[in-house]
């Protein structure tokens, strides 16, 4: 284990100690939902669930809520790659990747993140292939990414994420508004204890929505009238 993050680790693990005696004062935090999800905190609307998962030591996160513009709008947000960092939590860095091995047409689009951690643990980082598709009965969007095995753009200083799963829904709520499902499988790899992680992420998609809905707003994307996504969507 480096030596950074058995000091980090060393902190974290009094600091949520000190968290869970408050705690154990005031009852649960949190309620059982469905599918093994529980949850763990609400902010403006939006709430936060977490389950434990077969495919990794470290939880899985969910976040519902609802955006004030229609699915088009919301769509056109998180189809601009370069923009992550300024609404997605901890989102450090973002690119588009477009090279004969990794070419971004359409519905199918690969790029590369950096993680944020915090001090004096590494950064984390992927290479992702999300896949766009789209029910034309519901108008309901989906869109499904998930980190690829490659040394592309590898940086000693960055660990790369061993799994990458998200999953986002953009579902039509009226003309006006949009209900985001955006759930996230992430392990960070490393020497990170798996009870550290999900202290740290629980309220990840919380705050992923709330920068969407800043997002929303801005003239780039706000005068969105289509949806672009064509891919059929595949129930199974």
């Amino acid at each position: 284990m480096r030596e950074a993050e058995i000091t980090m680790t060393a902190f974290c693990r009094r600091f949520v100690l000190a968290i869970l005696m408050v705690a154990a004062s005031t009852g649960p935090a949190w309620s059982a939902a469905d599918d093994g999800w529980k949850k763990v905190g609400e902010s403006d609307g939006i709430a936060g669930f977490t389950r434990p998962t077969a495919k990794s030591s470290v939880d899985e996160i969910r976040a519902v809520g609802v955006v004030n513009a229609p699915v088009a709008v919301v769509e056109a947000v998180i189809r601009d790659i370069s923009i992550m960092p300024q609404y997605m939590f901890l989102c450090k860095e973002a690119a588009l990747i477009n090279t004969p091995e990794m070419k971004s047409t359409g519905d199918a689009v690969y790029f590369h993140s950096v993680t944020d951690m915090p001090f004096p643990v590494s950064d984390r980082d992927a290479v992702v292939k999300s896949v766009w598709s789209v029910d034309r009965k519901t108008g309901a969007v989906y869109c499904r990414a998930k980190g690829l095995k490659t040394t592309f753009r590898q940086n000693k200083d960055i660990v790369r994420m061993p799994l990458l799963i998200i999953e986002c829904t953009l579902a039509p709520k009226g003309e006006d508004k949009t209900e985001v499902i955006y759930q996230v499988l992430g392990d960070p790899g490393g020497e990170l204890p798996s009870w550290l992680v999900n202290m740290l992420t629980s309220d990840y998609g919380i705050k992923t929505i709330a920068g969407l809905r800043k997002m929303v707003s801005r003239e780039k994307f706000r005068n969105a009238q289509k949806v672009i996504t064509v891919t059929p969507h595949d129930q199974k």
